[in-house]
């Protein structure tokens, strides 16, 4: 009599509590299910890509070659910081020469090594007043420096090193001033500069800017093709005079000693060469963002001038700059990225996709049941997809693809109606 008291006392809750645990365990058995990989699902989502092509940039650039006459050659000293922009009438650089100079190419490493010592040592200097408490910013600074270092190394970027060196160098001297080595540094750029005046002995004969306004480049810039590489010659570019000039020789001073030179103007362009047709890619006219991975990833807007094919099945494009950043490093060729487009759409993984009687798609999850969706791919990229966005047709016995469906990225055996538990 007690025990049927009981039951009928507690029949509710006790009904409720078989209720939540048959509740739990449906919960736990499908949650188990899915975990142990019978069916893998991700929603679909939107997905912005840009469309990027690379190829070899070659500069033309009419820049005027500085020279003295070559009996006078001799140690090359720039008074002008390289890749300025210098004032009418302001001096640009010395040439210092002797009767009788010996070893000249050694003379002038051993006094590019000296400048650039000054040149840090200069740099290095602190204000007065400088505040202990910087040091470890300066620290901090180097290792940054350091590890610069290190991932240029890594991707092969060599035309950064000696700039970050330097910058490396300053930021530990600075470190080493704010903690007691002032006297051991001013020691140092006392020194290199006696040196220096050592070697810049004989006649001086300093090269002015007589012309109007220009950006200087010193002796290390020079490479020999300033006079091939000029806006006339891309003028009647061919796909002929291109190939030549690509392995044409240096062309030397001949009766001249070359120094450095000017550029006066403010346009650049490079000629870009692919390898494949990419005609249909550009619009003359139309401004591109391109990135020089060779400039610290550098990235400028230039304008398409000229399209033409290369002779070999590729595509050459004529781009123009406007601006001189001063950061920019004017290489001969160096690589280029240019973006011709993007695409906004569906993101959809490689491995959901199918195809399904030739109709291109992928399964989705939908009320306990496997689905086929169709979707009109855009773009293919590595281990993915990028699908129309705006598909839409609801007459059609298959639906597009949709944002949130459930794309299944992985189980077996899937057909369209498969139904799960």
């Amino acid at each position: 009599m007690k025990r049927k008291a009981f039951l009928k006392l507690n029949f509710g809750r006790l009904a409720l509590t078989f209720l939540l645990l048959c509740l739990i365990i449906y919960t736990c058995y499908h949650a188990v299910g899915n975990s142990a990989g019978k069916l893998l699902t991700t929603p679909a989502r939107t997905i912005s890509d840009v469309q990027l092509i690379g190829g070899d940039a070659w500069l033309f650039r009419d820049e005027t070659l500085l020279a003295v006459d070559a009996d006078a050659a001799g140690l090359v000293n720039s008074v002008a910081v390289s890749g300025s922009k210098v004032a009418k009438q302001a001096a640009l650089t010395e040439v210092w020469s002797v009767s009788k100079f010996e070893n000249l190419e050694q003379k002038q490493a051993e006094l590019d090594r000296l400048n650039r010592t000054v040149s840090v040592l200069e740099a290095s200097m602190l204000p007065e007043g400088t505040p202990l408490s910087r040091a470890d910013g300066y620290q901090k600074d180097a290792m940054d420096q350091l590890l610069q270092i290190r991932m240029a190394i890594r991707s092969g970027d060599w035309s950064r090193i000696s700039q970050l060196e330097d910058g490396l160098l300053t930021d530990l001297n600075r470190y080493g001033i704010l903690t007691g080595d002032e006297e051991e540094i001013k020691t140092a750029l006392a020194t290199a500069k006696a040196e220096r005046d050592a070697l810049l002995t004989g006649t001086k004969q300093t090269l002015v800017n007589e012309e109007s306004s220009a950006y200087y480049y010193g002796l290390s810039e020079v490479d020999g093709y300033e006079t091939l590489f000029t806006e006339a010659a891309l003028e009647g570019l061919t796909a002929e005079t291109f190939a030549a000039l690509k392995t044409a020789k240096q062309v030397s001073g001949g009766e001249k000693f070359v120094v450095g030179k000017l550029c006066y103007g403010y346009s650049w362009r490079v000629a870009v060469e692919f390898s494949q047709d990419c005609l249909d890619l550009f619009l003359v006219g139309g401004v591109y963002r391109v990135t020089f991975p060779e400039n610290d990833g550098l990235e400028l807007d230039l304008t398409c001038e000229r399209l033409m094919n290369n002779g070999s099945g590729g595509t050459v494009a004529v781009l123009r700059s406007d601006v001189t950043p001063a950061s920019f490093r004017y290489l001969r060729m160096q690589k280029a990225e240019i973006t011709v487009g993007s695409l906004a759409g569906i993101y959809v993984p490689e491995q959901s996709y199918v195809s399904l009687n030739g109709v291109e798609g992928v399964y989705v999850f939908e009320e306990s049941a496997v689905r086929f969706r169709r979707i009109r791919v855009l773009y293919r990229g590595d281990g993915y997809l990028i699908a129309n966005l705006t598909d839409t047709d609801p007459d059609h016995a298959i639906p597009y693809l949709g944002l949130n469906d459930l794309m299944i990225t992985s189980g077996k055996n899937l057909y369209d109606g498969k139904v799960y538990p």
